[in-house]
């Protein structure tokens, strides 16, 4: 399998502080049946911009680290992009390290409360430019969970999403819970990703998550999110979007108390 999404380079932003503390994060994942991981640190426009060189660079530490201690997992570089309206001339400036370093597919980050006036301006220059968005972890935006006809927008111009598929064990509430469910239903989810940050204090919460997923969408299309599309993307080929996708009814549900703003971004 293969894990789109992590913060696995130390030092670099809020993930793992330390090599050390990055190879115990690959031995789960690989425990977890990762064979291949990409590194994404939060890339931001500002005085804290993170550029391809530094995540290149340090991405090969961490390659050559994991080497030295038998971790087999492939390691290859990428970033989580925050969205700002300059992304496509940054992007054709060589400032933003795609996925793979392939210089094919781009995974964007959005607020997680809300949705950018611009948001749909950057995906298509991005597009212009040759390169496929991939939204990072949409179950988890609570504007997209209050408007999710602008996901169905998105998938029909052909952005691509990746799950955090943690999210289906409630790690980060029950709202985002219940949305990664309805998306993995209906088909819209392209990708799968830890967002692994720094070691799980369970060694069996990826395999649970894993087991789930495959069982609610089925082994085919589970081995399409988890390993043949992550590859076909790290290659540099085509992955068709653009679908008559429809995500249905959302279940409703009475909750005892109203969620609060860290529900849905702990973890």
């Amino acid at each position: 399998m293969i894990d789109l999404h992590t913060h696995i380079l130390p030092g670099l932003d809020d993930g793992s502080k330390t090599v050390e503390e990055s190879l115990d994060i690959l031995r789960q994942l690989q425990k977890a049946g990762f064979e291949t991981i990409l590194a994404t640190p939060h890339v931001l426009e500002g005085k804290d911009f993170l550029s391809p060189e530094e995540i290149l660079a340090s991405a090969e530490e961490v390659r050559q680290a994991a080497w030295k201690a038998g971790i087999s997992a492939e390691i290859l570089p990428g970033s989580e992009n925050y969205i700002f309206p300059d992304m496509a001339k940054w992007l054709r400036e060589g400032k933003l390290l795609t996925l793979g370093n392939a210089g094919k597919y781009l995974l964007v980050e959005l607020p997680m409360l809300e949705i950018p006036h611009y948001v749909d301006q950057v995906f298509f220059e991005l597009q212009v430019e040759g390169i496929t968005p991939i939204l990072a972890h949409p179950e988890r935006y609570l504007s997209l969970f209050q408007e999710a006809e602008r996901a169905i927008e998105w998938a029909k111009k052909g952005v691509l999403f990746q799950l955090d598929y943690r999210s289906v064990t409630g790690r980060y509430g029950s709202k985002p819970k219940q949305f990664a469910e309805r998306m993995l239903s209906s088909g819209i989810i392209h990708f799968l990703g830890s967002d692994a940050h720094r070691v799980s204090s369970s060694d069996f919460v990826d395999q649970e998550a894993l087991q789930y997923i495959r069982k609610l969408v089925g082994k085919e299309e589970f081995r399409k999110m988890a390993v043949t599309n992550p590859r076909r993307m790290i290659e540099g080929e085509i992955l068709l979007s653009g679908g008559d996708y429809s995500l249905g009814d959302m279940p409703v549900k009475r909750e005892k108390r109203k969620k609060k703003f860290w529900d849905w971004i702990r973890g």
